[in-house]
């Protein structure tokens, strides 16, 4: 017999404002770490919370790629991506609506993949109903701002599959859905198995190689989230056993509050010293966040997981807690995941791409990321298990080699140089708490989306942003004699970068999608002549705001001229972006270069001979933290566009743009 789990279940802060936090965030910043280095980890603590997106939560908080974002990708109709078939963005107004109680949305893998909708990323509204669009602000959730503002977060964390719970918590404990199907897959919905799944568990391996690990639940009171329970192997444990008494029994029961005991057992381990080397922590029902559960209870949750994790300071020293989500219900986030080329091993069910799916929220709270940055470095759910990898040398063979390519192993997250304290002031979780439960069995309308639209207006401000391992670049050429557009993508870094190049006009495929390793560049085409009679209008994506954009007419004038980027580093070792201009044709062309964003000189204007090449550079650590945003054109083509927009990676710490 088979089931369905959701019809079964149904710089240095001011003493004020570090007076005004919780005690949990409070002792976590007092602690110093243990140790320099990755050894020094003795703990991770994993908190997987229930369908909220990035967007949802964060994408009005300052510093992150939220509703700020600068070069957000374009839609077919050349609208932002913000712009869902005329609804934009609105908050969820706690002060006028039971938004603590916003119901669910589809968040099947037919619904996530018809919003999705093969890449082009418009269809979010037909797909899950205008509350799709729906998000918090600061005020609505200030415990999960305070905590990514205390601590890290990441901006380009996707969850694993267009879909479901379940196939999303598989990835996040075994690193696949198990897409060829040779141990009960492949899992797409959140139906279960009578017999259970057959291939192995992360834990299953931590357990083989001598590595303690528990799960911290009230099996009565889960939702359903353990998912070692749909396993053979573990439905098959005896009491007594590992696999049983470390992932199938629940924690003693001391009051009649599912979270207080679960709160109680993890800090009795702390306590004692016997608090694993690796723990999952599950919420109940009403504090999972699951929408039409409050953020607030989870918050509250979560303030108790932290005061319990910091009652040893020497066991918080060596800790690592990771608060994520399993995938982001129906809840619109901008960012276009990375997807696989087609035919990538182990990434399509049915020709259809597994993922990645939407950005959700991500927090890396430990004394070797406190400080408030922003990582932006793409990661999944099985980039949780590759940290796990890494830390302790058990290797989790079911993740794809795709995903090994373009999802980082999170140690980016952690800084074991140095750290630092940027506190943010927030109220107590428990009086938030009760507020949203009054607000809750009020007789306040659910929210709805308004009749007049207007973009949000987020946070002002940056936040200091970790290293990224990539460098990405675009250049183009034309062919004439074929009617192609080339496209060649580059990267200077040192792990592989996610390219998607899509048209914003003259016709209508979604993105096409590219992955390309160090020192190894990519190039493809366009067959502008066939599509557009010559015109063309592409834009080129990568991770942390990289975009170019090229826009002309292969049979216009424009087209003997091109204009290129490129990197380089002055002897004081400063960051320089260079534009390379090429004049093929006869007459002398006058280039326009502007800056869009980020300083507020300019315009600059060069005059290029026949025959001729003029470059010039920019310094753009001295104006911006090394990123730029310029648009070029010339004066004998008005359809001639190039756009160079993006972040000059040192391979080392930053400020967000």
């Amino acid at each position: 017999m088979d089931f369905n789990r959701r019809k079964f279940l149904s710089g240095a802060a001011s003493v004020a404002a570090v007076a005004s936090l919780p005690l949990s965030i409070k002792n976590a910043l007092a602690i110093s770490p243990s140790g320099s280095s990755l050894s020094a980890v003795k703990h991770v603590v994993i908190f997987m919370q229930e369908n909220r997106s990035f967007d949802h939560y964060f994408g009005n908080m300052k510093g992150v790629r939220g509703y700020g974002d600068k070069a957000p990708f374009v839609q077919v109709n050349g609208q932002p991506v913000f712009n869902q078939a005329g609804t934009l963005p609105f908050r969820l107004d706690t002060g006028a609506t039971k938004a603590q109680c916003s119901y669910g949305l589809d968040h099947s893998w037919a619904g996530g993949h018809s919003a999705w909708n093969g890449g082009k990323y418009n269809n979010w509204v037909a797909a899950k109903g205008k509350n799709t669009m729906g998000y918090f602000t600061r005020s609505e959730i200030p415990f999960h701002y305070a905590l990514a503002d205390a601590f890290t977060v990441c901006d380009q964390y996707f969850c694993s599959v267009m879909g479901a719970t379940n196939p999303n918590r598989l990835y996040a404990i075994t690193g696949t859905i198990d897409p060829q199907g040779l141990g009960g897959g492949p899992i797409i919905d959140n139906t279960e198995p009578a017999a259970g799944f057959k291939w192995t568990t992360y834990p299953e391996r931590l357990q083989a190689a001598g590595v303690s690990w528990k799960i911290y639940q009230k099996t009565s009171d889960n939702y359903d989230d353990n998912a070692l329970a749909w396993f053979t192997s573990f439905k098959n444990a005896t009491p007594g056993t590992p696999l049983y008494d470390r992932a199938m029994k629940s924690v003693p029961t001391i009051t009649n509050n599912t979270v207080d005991d679960v709160i109680a057992a993890v800090k009795t381990d702390v306590l004692n010293g016997s608090l694993p080397q690796v723990s999952w922590v599950l919420a109940p029902e009403i504090a999972s966040e699951h929408p039409d559960h409050a953020p607030a209870a989870g918050a509250d949750m979560m303030s108790k997981l932290l005061s319990a994790l910091t009652a040893d300071p020497n066991v918080w020293a060596s800790t690592v807690f990771i608060i994520n989500y399993d995938e982001n219900d129906g809840y619109f986030d901008h960012a276009l995941p990375p997807s696989p080329p087609a035919g990538t091993p182990d990434e399509f069910v049915n020709g259809t791409p597994i993922g990645l799916g939407a950005r959700v929220p991500m927090i890396v709270a430990s004394p070797w990321s406190t400080g408030g940055n922003v990582c932006s470095q793409v990661f999944d759910h099985t980039s949780v298990l590759r940290f796990l990898e890494v830390w302790t040398g058990v290797q989790e063979p079911n993740i794809s080699a795709w995903r090994r390519k373009i999802c980082g192993d999170l140690t980016s997250t952690l800084d074991f140089t140095s750290t630092s304290l940027t506190v943010p002031a927030m109220p107590n979780t428990a009086a938030a708490l009760v507020a949203a439960n009054s607000q809750c069995s009020s007789s306040l309308p659910y929210p709805s989306a308004p009749t007049v639209q207007a973009m949000p207006i987020p946070e002002s401000g940056s936040k200091p942003a970790r290293a990224l391992p990539y460098q990405p670049n675009a250049t183009s050429y034309i062919e004439k004699s074929t009617g192609r557009f080339w496209i060649e993508m580059s990267n200077t870094g040192s792990q592989a970068v996610h390219y998607a190049i899509a048209p914003n006009n003259y016709r209508t495929d979604a993105p096409y999608h590219y992955d390309v390793s160090p020192n190894v560049p990519v190039k493809d085409y366009f067959s502008v002549q066939s599509y557009g009679a010559g015109k063309y209008d592409l834009s080129t994506y990568a991770p942390n705001g990289f975009l170019r954009r090229f826009v002309g007419d292969i049979n216009a004038a424009g087209a003997i001229f091109e204009i290129t980027s490129s990197y380089n580093f002055s002897l004081l070792g400063q960051a320089q972006l260079i534009l390379t201009m090429v004049n093929n044709g006869t007459v002398p062309i006058v280039v326009t270069v502007k800056s869009n964003a980020y300083r507020f000189d300019g315009p600059w204007t060069y005059t290029v001979a026949p025959g001729g090449t003029v470059s010039d550079f920019w310094n753009t650590e001295w104006y911006t933290h090394n990123w730029y945003d310029f648009t070029a054109t010339i004066d004998i083509d008005s359809l001639f566009l190039r756009r160079f927009a993006g972040h000059i990676e040192l391979n080392a710490p930053s400020v967000t743009g």
